[in-house]
């Protein structure tokens, strides 16, 4: 239908639809030259995330996972998500999980790759003995990370999403197929400078199951000290109750422009304390995370080779 009225002039159709395309117009322009930074502090960007997705069937998912990892999930409603942990005896993390609740009355896990092994080993082996199965979906999934303080708005409708609180603010999506996002596109490298700034430590990178869960975040972030039993839970309560571990995982702002390998050593008056797991130039500063003597306190000074560091916590 003609947008125009009978004198020739744009109707309100007409207005509405040239206000539009010169509103996409102008946000596209501004896209185009907004930097990946910017965009995470004042819009959104995104980008694809290489994740192991897995499916938990079968009589009672929640309670199976409830069972088998750190969190209390009994209270998990559908839509609705929860981050959890898989440990071993001696409470070190085989796995850091997200714990998806579906309509369904099935349970979508997404993980690190690194932690494939742990899922579709252990935690699909086990499955059984509870009448559930864990089914590996990885093939059938994309994962979006959109991120940034207007992130909620490019949502597609129908997908799968999960808010995210830790580190870059924002919601993971997961969806069938990838989608098309209106936003600043990150490359791989981009989101993980921004994560190791943002102070997000990763599994299989800055933590893996040589890591007891007590000397990373995921102990006040991913653990129920309510709930009933699991594996590692006495490891966990004893640590918790008797005494402290020997290191932790905390954030290090370096000066200088010198980015540490991976591996580097964090040193106080010439001894060792630490190690950095990860770090990265990221807006005009060098961040790392790194794995350090729990008696080194937050504000502390190390260095790194010729760089000096603050400690910070995560």
């Amino acid at each position: 239908m003609d947008p125009r009225d009978r004198t020739g002039r744009a109707g309100l159709g007409g207005l509405r639809a040239s206000f539009q395309s010169q509103r996409e117009r102008a946000l596209s322009r501004t896209l185009y030259s907004m930097d990946v930074v910017e965009a995470l502090r004042s819009f959104t960007a995104y980008t694809r995330l290489d994740r192991l997705v897995a499916r938990v069937t079968g009589d009672d998912p929640i309670a199976f996972l409830d069972a088998t990892t750190t969190q209390d999930l009994s209270g998990l409603k559908p839509d609705q998500s929860e981050l959890t942990c898989m440990l071993d005896e001696k409470g070190r993390v085989l796995a850091e999980l997200r714990t998806i609740a579906l309509p369904d009355g099935t349970v979508l896990i997404d993980t690190e790759p690194a932690a494939r092994e742990a899922v579709t080993g252990w935690l699909a082996k086990v499955a059984p003995l509870s009448g559930c199965e864990v089914i590996d979906e990885t093939e059938r999934w994309t994962v979006t990370a959109l991120r940034g303080p207007e992130a909620q708005e490019h949502i597609p409708r129908d997908a799968i999403a999960a808010e995210v609180d830790w580190g870059l603010i924002g919601y993971d999506i997961i969806t069938a197929s990838p989608f098309e996002v209106d936003a600043v596109s990150m490359t791989a490298a981009e989101y993980e400078s921004a994560r190791i700034a943002a102070g997000r430590p990763r599994f299989g990178i800055d933590f893996d199951e040589t890591t007891h869960i007590a000397e990373t975040p995921l102990i006040a972030r991913a653990v129920s000290f309510t709930k009933g039993c699991y594996p590692g839970q006495e490891s966990v309560a004893r640590v918790q109750n008797l005494g402290r571990v020997r290191k932790r995982l905390v954030g290090v702002d370096l000066n200088g422009a010198d980015v540490p390998a991976a591996g580097s050593t964090l040193t106080v008056d010439g001894s060792d304390v630490g190690r950095v797991t990860s770090a990265a130039l990221w807006d005009g500063r060098v961040a790392g995370i790194g794995s350090l003597r729990s008696d080194v306190h937050d504000g502390a000074t190390v260095e790194v080779g010729s760089s000096v560091a603050i400690v910070r916590a995560l």
